[in-house]
C-alpha cells in the first residue's frame, strides 16, 4: 500500500498514516530517572553570592582553553604547533617526498607533456604543509620558495606572495647564521613586495619592503630586555627610508629633507628646478602613488619606532612626517593624527630644533581644529613652551605622569615616552635617549671645577716657575707651557695647588700693572701665607703711580 511505499522510501518514520502514526521516533535524549535523592533549587542570594564568581571563571577558562586548543590546531598567529614523532612522523615525510616527487615529474618536460608549473606548484605547498606539520623548517622552507616560484611563473602573485611571506619567518626564526638569516629575509620579503606590486597591492608591497629592512636589522637587539645593542646598519637605514617613500613620495613629505641616504625616485637630477611645469608633473605623479588604504599608516608607525630606538632622529622624523601625510589625505581628524603631530614634535626637540618644531606646531598642527581639544596638543604646547623659556621646572611638570598631560604620556609609544624624558632644557635628547637603552655611549669625561670668581676666574693656566716681575702689556695672553697637563686631568690636592698657583700668578700679574686694591693684597696675603713682597710685587712703601705702569 501508499503507506508501505512510503516508509521504504523515507526511512518508515515519517508521514501522517495510520500505521506510521502510532510509531513515534524514541528521542534521543535520556529521560531522567527517579532517584532516591532530592535536588534543591539554589536560591537567588546564592546566585549572588558564590555561584557568579564559580561560573564565571570556570567558563572563561574553559572558553579560553578551547579557543588556544583551536588556534593550536589552525597553526594560526604565530604559535608554536604541534609537530608529529615517531611512525606518524615517518609516514608524513614519507607522504612529503611524495608530494615532491610529483612535482618535479610535473616540471619534467616529456614527449607528449609539458611543464607544469601550476600542478607544480600546488605539489610543492603540499609538501611544504607536510614539513610544517613534521617541525621540518628547512625543508618546509625551501618548499615554500619552490611554489613560490612556480606560481610567479603562472601569474599567480598573491599566491606566490604568501609563499614568500611565510618562507622569510620561517627564515627569521631557523638555525642558520645571522648574516644568512638577514640575507634571506631580506630576499624573500622583497620578492613578496614584487609579487604585490605586479597586482597593484602597493600597500602590502610597502609592508614587506618594511618586513624586508627590518630583516636586515636580525641580531643587533635583545629579544630577552628589547634593547639596540648596535648602531643601525647604513644598508638597513636606506632599505626602511625607500620603505617609507614606497608609501609616501617625497614631495608630499613636508619632512623630505631629513633623509638621510638615497635620492628620492621622483626627484630628476637633470630637471631645471626653476621649470614650474616639472614641478607640477612631479606633484601630479606623487599624488596618483601615494598610498591611500586602510591602516597603512600603523606600517608606517613601526619604522618610525624601529628607527628612534636606533637614536636616528632626523630619519624617523622623516617617517612620522609620511604617517603624518597618509592620514591627512583622508581628510578626516583622527587620534592618530593628533598621535601622529604630538610625535613630530618630541623628534624634532629632541634632535634640538625648538625653532621648527614651534613653526610646525602653528602653521601645521593647530590648522586641525581636532587637534587644539586634544590631549597632545596640551603635551606638545608644554614641552615647546618650557624648552624656548630654557625652564627646566616647567619641562619636569610637563613628562611627569602625575600631571594633566599623563593620558597623553600613556598613548605614546615606550620609546618616544622615554625621548620625552630624557629631553633636556637645551632641546637636544641625552645620548642613548632611545627605549631600551639605545646606542653605545662614549665614555663619560670628569667634571669641570667649580666656577670662581670672575676676577680670579679669567686665567686657568697652568703654573709658570717663578720670574723676576716686569712691565706686561695689558693685551698679552701668556700660553702654557706645551709640556703642561690639562687641568682637567688633575683631581685633589693637585688641581687645587694647581689652581691656587694659578691665582697667586694672576694677583702677581695685577700687581705689577697697579690693579690689585690694598684690601685684595691683603686678604691674599693672609690666604697664601706670603705677602705682596714673597711674590715678587711692590715693597712696602713704595709708591705706585700710574706713570710707571708701561702700557706699551
Amino acid at each position: 500500500n501508499a503507506a508501505a511505499d512510503r516508509d521504504a522510501l523515507f526511512g518508515g518514520g515519517g508521514g501522517g498514516g495510520k500505521g506510521s502514526s502510532s510509531k513515534k521516533p524514541s528521542s534521543s535524549r535520556p529521560r531522567p530517572t527517579p532517584s532516591s535523592t532530592t535536588t534543591t533549587r539554589p536560591t537567588p542570594s546564592s546566585y549572588s553570592s558564590s555561584a557568579p564568581a564559580n561560573y564565571s571563571s570556570n567558563s572563561g577558562n574553559s572558553v579560553r582553553e578551547r579557543l588556544e586548543q583551536k588556534r593550536r590546531e589552525r597553526g594560526g598567529g604565530g604559535g608554536i604547533t604541534s609537530t608529529l614523532s615517531g611512525t606518524a612522523k615517518l609516514a608524513k615525510m614519507k607522504e612529503a617526498e611524495e608530494y615532491r616527487i610529483k612535482a618535479k615529474k610535473a616540471m619534467s618536460r616529456g614527449v607528449f607533456s609539458s611543464p607544469d608549473p601550476i600542478a607544480a606548484g600546488n605539489y610543492y605547498r603540499r609538501a611544504a604543509e607536510a614539513y610544517k606539520q613534521c617541525g621540518e623548517n628547512r625543508l618546509e622552507r625551501l618548499h615554500r620558495i619552490a611554489s613560490g616560484d612556480c606560481q610567479m611563473g603562472q601569474n599567480a602573485y598573491a599566491t606566490a606572495a604568501s609563499e614568500y611571506t611565510r618562507a622569510a619567518e620561517l627564515a627569521a626564526c631557523s638555525d642558520e647564521t645571522v648574516p644568512r638569516k638577514r640575507q634571506e629575509c631580506h630576499k624573500l620579503h622583497t620578492d613578496a613586495a614584487n609579487a604585490w606590486r605586479q597586482i597593484g597591492e602597493n600597500g602590502r608591497a610597502g609592508e614587506s619592503m618594511v618586513n624586508a629592512a627590518f630583516g636586515l636589522l636580525i641580531g643587533t637587539e635583545d629579544n630577552d630586555e628589547g634593547r639596540t645593542l648596535k648602531q643601525m646598519d647604513r644598508k638597513a637605514l636606506k632599505a626602511i627610508e625607500a620603505a617609507v617613500e614606497s608609501h609616501v613620495p617625497d614631495p608630499l613629505n613636508r619632512y623630505a629633507k631629513f633623509r638621510a641616504i638615497g635620492p628620492s625616485a621622483y626627484v630628476d637630477p637633470n630637471a631645471d628646478p626653476n621649470d614650474a611645469d616639472a614641478k607640477a608633473r612631479m606633484m601630479e605623479l606623487a599624488r596618483q602613488n601615494l598610498v591611500t588604504t586602510s591602516y597603512v599608516h600603523e606600517t608606517i608607525f613601526k619604522a618610525v619606532y624601529k628607527l628612534a630606538q636606533h637614536g636616528e632622529y632626523p630619519s624617523a622624523l622623516y617617517a612620522i612626517g609620511a604617517a603624518s601625510a597618509t592620514l591627512e589625505a583622508d581628510n578626516f581628524a583622527t587620534i592618530s593624527l593628533s598621535r601622529a603631530y604630538c610625535a613630530e614634535t618630541v623628534l624634532t626637540l629632541a634632535m634640538g630644533d625648538v625653532v621648527a618644531a614651534d613653526k610646525y606646531f602653528l602653521e601645521v598642527h593647530l590648522q586641525k581644529t581636532s587637534y587644539l581639544s586634544s590631549r597632545e596638543c596640551k603635551l606638545a604646547e608644554d614641552l615647546i613652551r618650557a624648552v624656548k623659556t630654557m625652564d627646566a621646572e616647567a619641562l619636569e611638570e610637563a613628562r611627569t605622569s602625575d600631571t594633566s598631560n599623563r593620558s597623553a604620556l600613556s598613548n605614546l609609544h615606550p620609546c618616544l615616552r622615554e625621548l620625552v624624558m630624557n629631553l633636556r632644557t637645551s632641546g637636544t635628547a641625552r645620548a642613548g635617549g632611545g627605549a631600551g637603552g639605545g646606542v653605545k655611549k662614549a665614555p663619560a669625561t670628569k667634571p669641570s671645577a667649580p666656577a670662581k670668581p670672575a676676577a680670579r676666574s679669567a686665567r686657568s693656566t697652568q703654573a709658570a716657575p717663578a720670574m723676576k716681575p716686569k712691565p706686561v702689556a695689558v693685551e698679552d695672553e701668556r700660553p702654557p707651557p706645551n709640556n703642561a697637563v690639562p687641568v682637567d686631568e688633575l683631581d685633589g690636592d693637585d688641581l687645587q695647588h694647581a689652581l691656587d698657583s694659578n691665582f697667586a700668578e694672576m694677583d702677581e700679574l695685577m700687581g705689577d700693572m697697579g690693579l690689585n686694591s690694598d684690601d685684595e693684597g691683603e686678604a691674599e696675603a693672609g690666604t697664601d701665607g706670603a705677602g705682596a713682597v714673597a711674590s715678587g710685587g711692590y715693597e712696602e712703601g713704595e709708591d705706585l703711580d700710574d706713570d710707571d705702569i708701561d702700557l706699551r
